[in-house]
């Protein structure tokens, strides 16, 4: 089975996928897959701190396979310099033996499932950031990695499963509200070419902070919950909290957001 939750923003928000809002979790087996959609962050200090370190112990630990997409607020350096070996038949990034980066443009084989995989998004907030400690031009993916994609569905006949992305194409943003902090992305330019050319079954994404469906475009937008890919039913506790940022931003203004 595969299993999907939204942005976990490195320790901030990776204990969700602890027994007490996950308690599923305990009764799968490691050919079960729980996927982040992005902003995954917790390969973010370099050399990692101890709590991240130990985070990504449980995480191997967990009797499932954790697999991620890159989001836009992660340590690009580190991500590039994952180890790579074939899973799931396409090159994948190795935290650990059970904790992998599905990268970008590559169309995988998920417990039977066609999986077009794409990360990457704009950070809205860049200009407070500092390059290369918490900000990474490579979060915007480069042509080779376009074109990968475009390639990789090609080869797939322009039809896949499901689609597993970070950010939304153009039109999700638009019925959230959120075009008009969120415009000029250039991988939702790039998601909008794919939503109108690759028939799909699915598409689950994080990035938006939301949890919301879009029936008719078969979209689903994840922020804290988690769901059975298969059945889309929330399989965590279920909440619909203020959006993260919101909630740290009212705690303190001085607290460094990393990793998310």
């Amino acid at each position: 089975m595969i299993f999907l939750t939204g942005d976990t923003h490195g320790l901030l928000e990776i204990d969700r996928l602890g027994t007490a809002n996950f308690p599923l979790g305990a009764r799968l087996e490691r050919d079960d897959l729980v996927v982040i959609l992005g902003d995954f962050g917790l390969l973010w200090s370099d050399p990692p701190r101890a709590e991240e370190r130990l985070a990504l112990r449980r995480l191997e630990e967990s009797p499932w396979t954790t697999l991620f997409v890159d989001g836009n607020h992660e340590n690009f350096s580190m991500l590039d310099a994952l180890p790579q070996e074939e899973r799931f038949g396409a090159p994948v990034g190795v935290v650990s033996a059970h904790v992998l980066h599905l990268r970008r443009g590559y169309v995988y084989t998920l417990a039977g499932k066609r999986c077009f995989v794409f990360g990457g998004a704009r950070s809205v907030d860049r200009k407070g950031r500092t390059p290369g400690r918490s900000w990474w031009p490579e979060e915007i993916p480069s042509a080779e990695e376009y074109r990968r994609g475009l390639d990789s569905l090609e080869a797939s006949e322009w039809r896949v499963d499901w689609i597993l992305t970070h950010t939304a194409p153009n039109h999700i943003l638009q019925a959230l509200d959120l075009h008009k902090y969120l415009h000029g992305d250039p991988v939702s330019a790039y998601l909008d070419e794919i939503y109108r050319e690759v028939a799909y079954e699915k598409w689950f994404c994080g990035h938006l902070h939301r949890n919301s469906r879009f029936t008719k475009d078969r979209i689903r937008v994840l922020r804290e919950n988690i769901v059975n890919g298969d059945t889309e039913e929330t399989v965590s506790v279920e909440r619909d909290r203020p959006p993260l940022r919101e909630r740290i931003r009212a705690m303190t203004r001085l607290r460094p957001l990393e990793g998310d």
